[in-house]
């Protein structure tokens, strides 16, 4: 009992920490003294058990989580799937992005509101969560395959940035042999030799730098994190629009 109690403690003080609760809030909303949730936290007694229903209502868990039991994250898709039905557009997406966050151990872009905007580029994928925007999910595998797709000889329908960069962003990209950017450079010897013999190298380079997109190094040049995350959503773009007949969307 003494160490489930303990256990049962730690994970009290988590979630109150978690919700920025103080003991006395907490308290206030179950109807019981500060004193009785320190006791909780610290092991020294557990709620009744009329109380663990509550506590999880409160903190937006399952009861099963309160008490420390582990579950299988797949075996609770089909709960999930069905209270997605039932949420609206906007708690879909504070949804998503709670997820996405949750996994954003890796790279993160800054940004001037980070409630608004969050995105995580790692081994396991792309994810960018932009509240009342977009949710935008991708694995390493789909990633790998759009980048591939941008080297094809089909004509992009449309014009987000003008082609010369768009090339010049392509090689920067493939020398980033993870998905997280390495900020290895290349010579740029070697990738004006990778690019067209009419392009006009200076400008489109010097462009590429005013975009944000590209470092000039000792070395060479680097895609840097701006430039990676944004060509690979390039990427994406470029293959849902050029192969719609690949994918489904569901608006529901």
């Amino acid at each position: 009992m003494e160490a489930n109690a303990s256990h049962f403690g730690g994970r009290i003080s988590q979630l109150r920490h978690s919700k920025s609760m103080t003991q006395e809030q907490l308290g206030l909303l179950l109807n019981v003294s500060a004193q009785a949730v320190s006791k909780w936290e610290k092991g020294d007694s557990l709620p009744d058990i009329s109380l663990i229903t509550e506590l999880a209502t409160v903190f937006d868990c399952t009861t099963d989580f309160l008490l420390g039991k582990t579950s299988n994250l797949q075996a609770m898709l089909p709960q999930i799937r069905t209270e997605l039905r039932t949420m609206s557009q906007e708690q879909k997406i504070n949804f998503l992005g709670e997820v996405i966050a949750a996994t954003s151990f890796n790279v993160q872009t800054p940004a001037s509101d980070s409630s608004l905007t969050q995105i995580q580029l790692g081994p396991s994928g792309l994810g960018l969560w932009a509240k009342d925007r977009l949710v935008c999910i991708a694995t390493s595998l789909f990633l790998n395959e759009a980048t591939e797709a941008m080297n094809e000889l089909v004509e992009f329908p449309m014009n987000i940035l003008p082609p010369d960069i768009i090339t010049v962003l392509y090689e920067l990209l493939l020398n980033n042999e993870n998905l997280q950017p390495d900020f290895t450079p290349v010579e740029e010897s070697i990738l004006r030799s990778r690019l067209p013999a009419d392009m006009n190298f200076d400008k489109v380079i010097i462009d590429c730098i005013e975009l944000g997109f590209v470092d000039r190094v000792r070395g060479g040049y680097r895609l840097n994190v701006k430039g990676d995350i944004a060509t690979r959503l390039f990427s994406i773009v470029h293959r849902v629009v050029s192969r719609p007949s690949s994918f489904s969307f569901d608006f529901s």
